[in-house]
């Protein structure tokens, strides 16, 4: 289906199969529109010269130079869409080579398909996504009384009504603390920022009282202080 305000996309990367799956993730994202794949460098730099490419997609390691260079030289041709790495190489340096370039977003190849495609999505955006960005700021956000009980009801999997009959509270004062946790950590979804986070700190939940309602212990599940995540990303 084509959107009014769809996107071209450019893959580049050495190997077909690596770029017809990609493709297949970026096709899936409702404002993706015509999607080019290449591994030249040489067709990459004349698709972005004379294309309507909003979007590129590219390894570090390519045949004929490193992905570093060719996004210097499309900068250089004046290219002002967004950029991702997706590669097969480890996230220290590579990310922070690819923040100070000026790229969008570095993710590893080993990823589960769901958070390269939130990943795209939310460059898509507006966001940069990179793993030294959410270590750094992970460390200095602090999830508010409230939004750690929530937070806690999130990541194990119940909806905004469920946690509103634990909570005696609306469904959408619910999303609202839900929209400032992932606004806080610059997420797009509770299922990437569980991937994405480095530690979240929060305040004591104990004897945690919302909107002048205590919260039905009795009824909701047992609340646990939120651990400390494994980073995937």
């Amino acid at each position: 289906m084509l959107y009014p305000n769809s996107k071209d996309c450019l893959i580049i990367d050495n190997y077909p199969i690596v770029r017809e799956s990609i493709a297949k993730i970026v096709t899936s994202i409702d404002d993706m529109n015509l999607v080019h794949q290449t591994d030249s460098i040489q067709t990459a730099l004349n698709l972005v010269k004379t294309g309507n490419i909003e979007l590129i997609i590219l390894d570090v390691n390519l045949a004929e130079a490193d992905g570093f260079e060719l996004m210097r030289r499309a900068y250089t041709a004046g290219y002002k869409g967004k950029a991702i790495f997706v590669s097969s190489y480890g996230y220290p340096v590579y990310s922070e080579t690819a923040y100070k370039l000026g790229a969008n977003g570095y993710i590893s190849k080993t990823e589960d398909t769901a958070l390269i495609r939130d990943a795209i999505a939310g460059v898509m955006r507006g966001y940069n996504l990179f793993k030294t960005d959410y270590k750094q700021r992970s460390r200095n956000i602090v999830l508010s009384q409230r939004e750690t009980v929530v937070f806690n009801y999130l990541k194990k999997g119940y909806t905004n009504k469920q946690i509103s009959e634990f909570l005696s509270l609306s469904a959408k004062t619910i999303s609202t603390y839900k929209s400032r946790i992932l606004d806080k950590y610059e997420a797009n979804s509770i299922v990437e920022l569980l991937h994405t986070q480095d530690v979240v700190q929060t305040q004591p939940t104990v004897g945690v009282a919302i909107s002048g309602t205590a919260a039905n212990h009795d009824t909701a599940p047992a609340m646990t202080p939120l651990p400390v995540a494994e980073a995937v990303l």
